[in-house]
């Protein structure tokens, strides 16, 4: 069958001559016809049609400039008990055509498809050839390795916002004024009291207001600092876990760390705590495992000291209890955070924290191997 000459399509797809009513009459008569019209045009079979005349069909009935934007436009020239229904109808009929031509269009383009599958002869039973399959970035699967283990030991899992106010950020977790992470070549600040997040502690913050105590809780998102370097990056993931109850000690966190690390690594790791400061806890520690690389031996990527750092962790200060409306005499709690991004880089033998971010493949190999 041959397709349609562009003029007799042409002559199905003529505007109406006249372009506009001013009574519930005329406007049903033009809408007769123009539904007529249409069921003319959808009625002529797919095959027939290329693309490009399926999408004048398209156009002509449902476009800009098809006659239903007129006819909208003239509803002020109807008598005011007559425009509700006038324009009903006209509602109506672009309903309808919206649906039955946008089916006729889908099933014109099916038909070019399946025709131009049979004129290359492309069989769609042969298997394809080889492709280089991607896999999940070493960070999302890191991330989703931290958080079942947290699961599994009672945590919740929650989330906030990254864009956050700065008493979220700072005032709720005893970070004052004067503090060095206030200045602008250490964070992002966005706008006065809005903040890019520089830690996900502030999800810490909303929790213990908006959920109370007993809690226990894990929040896992991206946060922002203004560095970069061989271990640090402008945009990293971090995982915090927080813990409140009633006669929470440093032993419960110890032990709480033990398991979450032989969880994450699959089997029993070294691990310390060394003596830190953090404004929100009290007593505070740096968590440090043993280089999973080098196992203590000494290598680029501990820094030839045998450690990693992991993270921090500690008492929660009774400053930020007291700040989040929990009573310090009685409930007391720990927390514990890391970078996902270091675990990465254990678990998967990455030297250089960059290369994770790199999208030049060439270049992330450089920065793993040099």
């Amino acid at each position: 069958m041959t397709l349609p000459s562009e003029h007799s399509l042409s002559d199905l797809l003529e505007l109406p001559h006249t372009a506009a009513a001013s009574s519930l009459s005329e406007l049903q008569k033009l809408i007769d016809d123009e539904r007529a019209r249409c069921g003319s045009v959808i009625s002529i079979p797919v095959a027939q049609l290329s693309e490009a005349q399926a999408d004048d069909v398209r156009v002509r009935f449902t476009g800009r400039k098809s006659p239903l934007q007129d006819w909208l436009r003239s509803l002020r020239n109807f008598p005011a008990e007559e425009r509700k229904e006038a324009g009903a109808k006209i509602n109506q009929l672009k309903a309808f055509l919206e649906v039955e031509v946008e089916k006729f269009v889908l099933e014109c383009r099916a038909a070019a498809e399946k025709a131009k599958l049979e004129r290359e002869k492309v069989d769609l039973s042969l298997p394809l050839p080889e492709l280089a399959m991607g896999s999940r970035h070493p960070v999302s699967v890191a991330a989703q390795q931290l958080l079942e283990p947290l699961r599994r030991l009672g945590f919740t899992v929650i989330d906030g916002p990254e864009l956050e106010r700065e008493f979220y950020n700072f005032e709720a977790l005893n970070i004052p004024a004067e503090h060095p992470a206030r200045e602008m070549q250490d964070t992002f600040f966005v706008a006065s009291q809005w903040v890019l997040r520089t830690h996900t502690s502030s999800v810490q913050a909303h929790a213990m207001l908006e959920r109370g105590v007993p809690l226990r809780v894990a929040c896992a998102g991206f946060t922002y600092r203004n560095e970069l370097d061989l271990t640090h990056v402008p945009t990293f993931r971090q995982i915090e876990c927080l813990v409140v109850d009633k006669g929470i000690t440093l032993a419960h966190m110890r032990s709480t760390l033990d398991a979450f690390f032989a969880e994450v690594f699959g089997r029993p790791v070294k691990l310390r705590l060394r003596s830190s400061y953090f404004p929100f806890t009290e007593p505070s520690a740096e968590i440090d495992v043993q280089c999973q690389q080098c196992f203590g031996e000494g290598c680029r990527s501990c820094k030839h000291t045998g450690w990693l750092e992991m993270g921090g962790c500690g008492l929660v200060n009774v400053r930020v209890l007291e700040s989040c409306g929990i009573d310090s005499k009685v409930y007391s709690g720990f927390a514990f955070g890391m970078g996902v991004d270091r675990i990465a880089m254990s678990k998967f033998g990455i030297a250089d924290l960059r290369s994770l971010y790199e999208g030049d493949v060439l270049m992330s190999r450089h920065l793993a191997l040099r």
